[in-house]
């Protein structure tokens, strides 16, 4: 099974991918029934949800990067804590929010990704 230091990996080439809008290529990530849900948002599914969520968060905020402070795993659980900075659209603002991801695995792909964070900073202006 895949050690911490793998799965961090498949995390942050799946990211990259994602950042570049490589949708064709990111079902090898992700299982049939893959979930994403992004703090009080609905729940998405499949990368056609990820998609949906990712062209949404563009309108409000260009993500910027992240400064990452803990790397954990819990069974099949990849936790990443996080500050992520965005710049806003609204008023041409630097945000940073801190932010947790839970990632849930079976074997080297992602079947749940959620993602704790406060983004009612991406709207106010």
């Amino acid at each position: 099974m895949s050690t911490k230091t793998e799965r961090f990996n498949i995390v942050k080439k799946m990211e990259n991918d994602v950042g570049l809008g490589k949708w064709d290529e990111l079902d090898i990530y992700f299982t049939d029934d893959f979930k994403y849900r992004v703090a009080n948002t609905s729940e998405r599914h499949g990368v056609k949800g990820l998609r949906a969520y990712m062209l949404w968060q563009n309108t409000l905020v260009q993500w910027k990067g992240h400064d990452i402070h803990l790397i954990t795993e819990q069974e099949n659980a990849l936790v990443v804590e996080v500050t992520s900075f965005f710049h806003r659209l609204a008023d041409e603002k630097d945000i940073s929010i801190p932010c947790t991801d839970i990632y849930r695995f079976r074997g080297t792909q992602i079947y749940d990704w959620r993602v704790y964070a406060d983004i009612s900073w991406f709207d106010k202006a």
